[in-house]
């Protein structure tokens, strides 16, 4: 079995081929496929790709719903099936074991599908590096913009952010079907423009620093950055309307928008255009366990989003922001998790601790410390309870 782990595409991407310019890198999903229905036909599609004996890694409750869809495709195209459930976390140790699953299979395994959500597409992805087979993601709600990376999210046994390891190439295939994402609870849409959201923000932040690199050690492009700025615009025209359709299971054009917005425009936009201190904030509130287990990641991306405008003082954007976060739902302060700063001083200075050693904190044009990343989240707290406060009389 292969050890990807091992693998930091930075140490190439990073070699100055002139010895003084450091190069541009837009990486994809070979296809990008979505619309009603498309579950029903992942077997026709994939088999314009690969042929074989399809391995599948599942959600519980996805099973029981779509588990005979997904074999009936797949077996209808040719494919031979094997199959197993997620354990729920992306660590480790469940990569290991999904690996093993398949690797102690009695057919050979062509493809990897991760059919959930972004910690089982996480976990799907690395477990495909390490049998050294492509990796085909499903997901089942439109919550973040996991499906189409090349690199994953590894967290520790308690569920605190850990480390990211890469793969060498995206997704295969990424099939995203709105009669599926349409039925799951409108938290998760929610969650999914709270991480969408962040990505013009960041993306714009890694080009306007001459020093930032992307995750993968090389220079946004301005693809990426058009892309990030489109995903921002959707976001904010539809935002709401898409909202409106999923608490009424309707599937309608706003849903449409707003689900590509979160998973196709932010995938590629914080993948190739860079990330910055919305996700250093969020990914250092995982160290506080109540935050991690009750609240989604892109809920924890708006707190984010609201900390990086106030410390880089773009106050009109954070207005801009509060306005819309208010509107479908999101988080404009800590209080709203159930976090009060001021009460949970140690705690937040450990956020404050793990967040610093999130890498791509340190994209931010200017030094952060302790002490200012720490102001900054306070401030954003109490800017956030001011606007909502405004936006609610």
């Amino acid at each position: 079995m292969k050890n990807p782990g091992t693998l930091d595409p930075n140490t190439t991407y990073q070699k100055l081929p002139d010895d003084r310019n450091p190069v541009q890198l837009f990486i994809s999903p070979s296809q990008y496929i979505q619309g009603r229905g498309v579950i029903n036909l992942l077997g026709e599609y994939l088999s314009l790709c690969v042929s074989g004996c399809a391995g599948v890694i599942i959600t519980p409750g996805r099973d029981r719903v779509l588990g005979d869809t997904v074999d009936k495709s797949l077996k209808g195209a040719g494919f031979t099936v094997k199959k197993t459930i997620f354990q729920g976390e992306s660590t480790l140790a469940e990569v290991e074991r999904v690996a093993n699953f398949f690797e102690d299979s009695d057919f050979e395994i062509n493809v990897l599908i991760g059919i959930g959500g972004g910690k089982c597409l996480d976990t799907t992805r690395m477990a495909a590096s390490r049998l050294g087979i492509p990796a085909v993601t499903v997901p089942t709600t439109a919550s973040t913009d996991a499906p189409t990376a090349a690199h994953s999210v590894i967290y520790d046994e308690k569920g605190v952010f850990a480390e990211v390891e890469f793969s060498t190439i995206n997704p295969l295939l990424v099939l995203a079907d709105l009669d599926i994402i349409a039925t799951a609870p409108p938290r998760y849409i929610v969650a999914g423009m709270g991480d969408a959201f962040s990505t013009f923000y960041e993306a714009r932040c890694c080009m306007e620093n001459p020093e930032a690199r992307t995750a993968r050690g090389a220079r946004p492009t301005k693809a990426a950055l058009a892309i990030a700025s489109q995903c921002r615009d959707l976001l904010l025209e539809y935002g709401t309307a898409a909202l409106y359709e999923i608490r009424y299971r309707q599937v309608g054009e706003a849903l449409s928008h707003i689900v590509e917005a979160n998973i196709l425009l932010s995938g590629l936009g914080f993948e190739s255009g860079g990330l910055a201190g919305a996700h250093g904030v969020a990914q250092g509130l995982t160290a506080c366990r109540d935050l991690h287990v009750n609240c989604l990641h892109g809920e924890l991306v708006a707190i984010g989003v609201m900390t990086q405008l106030i410390m880089e003082k773009r106050m009109d954007e954070a207005e801009q922001a509060a306005r819309f976060f208010k509107a479908v739902g999101l988080p404009l302060h800590l209080a709203r998790l159930g976090f009060d700063p001021l009460q949970r001083g140690a705690e937040l200075d450990n956020i404050v601790q793990h967040s610093l050693g999130v890498f791509f904190i340190r994209h931010e044009p200017f030094e952060i410390t302790h002490s200012l990343l720490k102001s900054s989240i306070l401030e954003a707290s109490e800017f956030g309870q001011a606007m909502e406060r405004t936006l609610t009389e």
